[in-house]
């Protein structure tokens, strides 16, 4: 099932599919605003979570900050803005993973 933190892609927009690595149990990072979070999975040999991300031109499309947290399955208070991405088996438990939209990036000028 596909997810997105902020808003999906326009129908038929082209999107390129992006591979993170999430290597630490709470990361925060940027995306456009038109995303679509098409899979998470333990990736044993990196030892990290891979998130599969389709997202759209970034010329096109503002910049978002959102936080991806791994938390142990049903432990976690899900707030307004989280969203549960997946879960994932790590280590013989079980954890969800829940993305949070934090805001459009702030102009630096």
């Amino acid at each position: 099932m596909a997810v997105t933190l902020c808003v999906p892609p326009r129908a038929g927009e082209l999107c390129a599919p992006v591979r993170f690595l999430l290597r630490q149990d709470s990361v925060v990072m940027e995306l456009t605003a038109r995303h679509r979070i098409t899979g998470v999975e333990w990736n044993e040999r990196e030892r990290a979570v891979a998130m599969v991300v389709d997202i759209t031109d970034p010329q096109t499309a503002r910049p978002v900050d959102v936080r991806i947290d791994i938390a142990e399955a049903g432990t976690a208070d899900v707030a307004a803005r989280t969203t549960k991405i997946g879960a994932i088996a790590r280590d013989g438990r079980q954890y969800d993973v829940l993305g949070t939209y934090l805001g459009v990036v702030a102009d630096e000028n």
